[in-house]
């Protein structure tokens, strides 16, 4: 019995794998996606925020190379996905940004805001401590804080100054802003009447990140697969990848066997096939979710101490409009009095900043996961990852959402050393709709309404 081969198997229908194999497969090569739930795009990317990284908050970083990686994933998706109807993140004729939107774009033209911490708020109050590394941590953000939010400024004030029509390229030039960029003209007082935030020790700056539609998204991308030829193969788990370089074969948990030259592993629980497993990190963040909206604006409250920070981001189901809520502080998912903490941490925070959370009709939380492929330092890395393990196999990791556009046209060069196709094919939404689910968040809300 013959066969069938594919160029590429891509095992895992998170956002990296299916942006991976929408890029290939458009750009002419047979491609099969497994994966091993009953849609995709259903588990860490489902679940998170609905927040799309233009790099606005990882303007704080000290380092350049994040916020690099951020604004780079723009130019990719400029680049490589504009031909997508959706895909909503243009260039108007004065070389600025917009966001043109019909109620079905990718990216919902409604910026994130900062809160951010002054020196005088009670964060950094050093009669209130920890033991000795809580009093040396507070007394380093002390005088580290203010030139780290000028940074902050200045970067803000280079991206929205920027020439994206211009032959210098903004991943280039945003990052590298310094004190020269620095001004106050964007810095406002806080007031908000659902919010409880003390506007005299805190101050605001309107940001570039915005939340975003994933599961248009994800439709658009399904769309173009099938379109192009692609198939999906939906229930099926992967057990063993076998073969030699260049004849590789995968045997899923039902016995089936498929035959491919490479192999391109997206899950992230196979990372430890590949990797050092002192290298991969999982990571849980709670997130919790409100109906009704306990605030209308989209907000972080920004702070050097992670633990202490929040934010927010309201969205809309079937007319239903609720919050998400995060913060910064994350636990280990094997240590559940490490979870609990971090949920608790959160819904005390809720309780204290949101006057409209204890009345809340829906109060309910989950957790996020994050697979990570740390750096020699150990420290969370926020970076996508290609990993060549030289024997017909690929990893990748997309280390967030929003940087999958940039992990897929880098995943193509790194194979075929040219860009892909622009062109696309549109299959159409009732093809699509079978693989397609929605995002954890939207789904709990309507649970708990009972409107499933």
């Amino acid at each position: 019995m013959n066969v069938k081969k594919y160029d590429y198997v891509i095992v895992g229908g998170g956002i990296a794998g299916l942006a991976s194999a929408e890029l290939l497969s458009r750009s002419g090569h047979s491609v099969l996606l497994l994966e091993k739930g009953p849609k995709l795009c259903q588990e860490a990317s489902a679940s998170h925020h609905g927040w799309f990284h233009f790099g606005s908050l990882y303007s704080i970083f000290p380092d350049n190379q994040t916020l690099r990686t951020l604004v780079g994933g723009i130019e990719d998706t400029i680049d490589n996905y504009s031909a997508f109807e959706n895909m909503n993140i243009k260039i108007d004729a004065q070389g600025k940004l917009c966001f043109p939107d019909n109620g079905s774009g990718w990216i919902r033209d409604e910026p994130l805001e900062y809160i951010v911490s002054a020196r005088n708020n009670a964060d950094f109050n050093m009669f209130t401590f920890d033991g000795l590394k809580s009093y040396l941590t507070k007394i380093f953000f002390l005088f580290t804080w203010e030139i780290a939010i000028k940074q902050f400024i200045s970067r803000h004030q280079r991206f929205h100054k920027h020439n994206w029509l211009g032959s210098i390229l903004a991943s280039k030039w945003i990052p590298k802003a310094g004190i020269g960029d620095y001004s106050k003209e964007i810095i406002e007082k806080p007031a908000y009447k659902d919010i409880d935030l003390e506007n005299d020790t805190h101050f605001k700056i309107k940001g570039y990140d915005r939340p975003m539609r994933s599961t248009a998204i994800v439709s658009d991308l399904v769309r173009s697969f099938l379109g192009s030829g692609g198939e999906i193969q939906l229930d099926q788990q992967v057990t063993s990848i076998g073969g030699t370089l260049g004849e590789k074969f995968v045997v899923t948990k039902s016995g089936q066997r498929f035959e491919t030259g490479l192999v391109i592993v997206a899950a992230g629980k196979w990372l430890g096939e590949f990797e050092d497993a002192d290298e991969v990190k999982v990571v849980a963040s709670p997130l919790l979710v409100t109906y009704p909206a306990v605030t209308s604006h989209h907000f972080v409250r920004m702070t050097p101490f992670m633990e202490k920070s929040i934010n927010h981001i309201h969205h809309t189901i079937n007319g239903y409009t609720y919050s998400v809520i995060g913060g910064g502080d994350y636990a280990d998912p094997n240590n559940l009095d490490d979870v609990n903490r971090t949920i608790e941490n959160l819904k005390s925070k809720a309780r204290d900043v949101f006057p409209k959370f204890n009345t809340a009709k829906v109060s309910t939380h989950y957790l996020g996961f994050k697979t990570e492929v740390t750096t020699k330092f150990k420290e969370r890395n926020y970076q996508y990852i290609i990993r060549d393990h030289g024997v017909g196999e690929i990893s990748i990791v997309p280390g967030k959402f929003t940087l999958a556009f940039s992990l897929a046209s880098s995943l193509y060069h790194h194979l075929h050393g040219t860009k892909p196709s622009k062109t696309v094919k549109m299959a159409s939404y009732d093809d699509a709709a079978a693989y397609v689910g929605v995002s954890h968040h939207g789904r709990l809300v309507l649970e708990k309404l009972e409107l499933n």
